[in-house]
């Protein structure tokens, strides 16, 4: 299965807004990105975490949006399959055929991550 079908096949809850959407998710950990990262111990990967960010920012613009730059990431604490995750999602209107997307993903009260992405 392709990245962004495990990432649809994961979504509990999308909430659109206004330039801002949230989502909660929960991935089971048969994906295939967790098979080795790491045995015994599965975390799920910060691209995966960034992929989710995009994937959720081309749902709210309406459109199929690619990443062009991380400007920040900032990964706090590591979480896994199996666990309920909240995402806070605003995005900023194009600007040079750029838009800018901040996110949070959060674990329960755990910041998993806080990102700031470009995407076109």
């Amino acid at each position: 299965m392709a990245l962004a079908d495990e990432i649809v096949a994961a979504t509990l809850d999308f909430q659109p807004g206004e330039g801002a959407c949230t989502a909660r998710l929960r991935f089971s950990g048969a994906e295939d990105f967790f098979q080795g990262h790491f045995p015994g111990r599965a975390v799920l990967p910060a691209v995966v975490q960034i992929a989710t960010v995009v994937c959720f920012a081309s749902k709210l613009a309406g459109t199929e949006l690619r990443l062009a730059e991380v400007t920040r990431a900032k990964f706090t604490n590591p979480t896994g399959p199996g666990r309920e995750l909240a995402m806070h999602l605003t995005m900023d209107q194009k600007v040079e055929g750029r838009r800018r997307v901040k996110a949070t993903l959060l674990d329960g009260d755990l910041e998993v991550a806080e990102l700031t992405l470009r995407v076109a």
